[in-house]
């Protein structure tokens, strides 16, 4: 049994499955555009661990090896930090760059929205896999390029990958202004 998850109980929903959990992985991974996970626990023992990753949302198993799984998809740890702070009225905490750049929003009607939609896709995913009818759809001949049209017109920005990514040469040291770096020379040793 899962516990409660910080982003509340609508940003979760339960499916039980015969279907061996590395199977479900394989098909979310090959049909339904996820990225297979290493089975981690993002919150902690027996809150599940994660079968497969998409667009800020998880796939979780309560115990991988059950007889009859209990799955469930949640938000991952970052949009439910976003989605705690804002139905908990802690939404003027981020900025709007800081929302931008962690969810590819400009402002929280947006990411409500769009988190909607990614979480009902999840699910709906999910369903498709546990039932086996979770297939490649085919584009039908001669609209691949007017899905792309319109996908490119309601698509949401990508996070911003300066944040999670370090510059080569930076040494695990952080960026700091010219100024504030300064060489001081040490005056004694400290082996009193």
């Amino acid at each position: 049994m899962f516990g409660l998850y910080p982003a509340g109980p609508d940003w979760v929903q339960q499916f039980n499955a015969k279907t061996p959990a590395r199977e479900i992985q394989q098909l979310l991974v090959s049909h339904a555009g996820f990225t297979a996970a290493l089975f981690h626990q993002p919150y902690g023992p027996a809150r599940g661990a994660v079968v497969a990753i998409r667009n800020g949302f998880v796939v979780m198993v309560h115990e991988e090896n059950a007889a009859e799984l209990e799955l469930v998809v949640a938000p991952d740890v970052e949009m439910t930090n976003l989605l705690w702070s804002h139905s908990n009225g802690y939404a003027s905490q981020w900025s709007p760059r800081e929302l931008n750049a962690l969810s590819g929003c400009d402002n929280w009607e947006q990411l409500l929205k769009v988190a909607g939609t990614r979480f009902r896709a999840a699910c709906t995913a999910l369903e498709r896999a546990i039932d086996g009818s979770l297939v490649p759809a085919d584009p039908p001949a001669g609209t691949a390029s007017t899905v792309s049209t319109v996908s490119a017109v309601h698509a949401v920005v990508a996070p911003d990958p300066v944040i999670s990514s370090s510059y080569p040469d930076d040494d695990e040291v952080p960026w700091l202004p010219s100024d504030y770096l300064q060489d001081v020379p040490q005056e004694g040793l400290c082996d009193r």
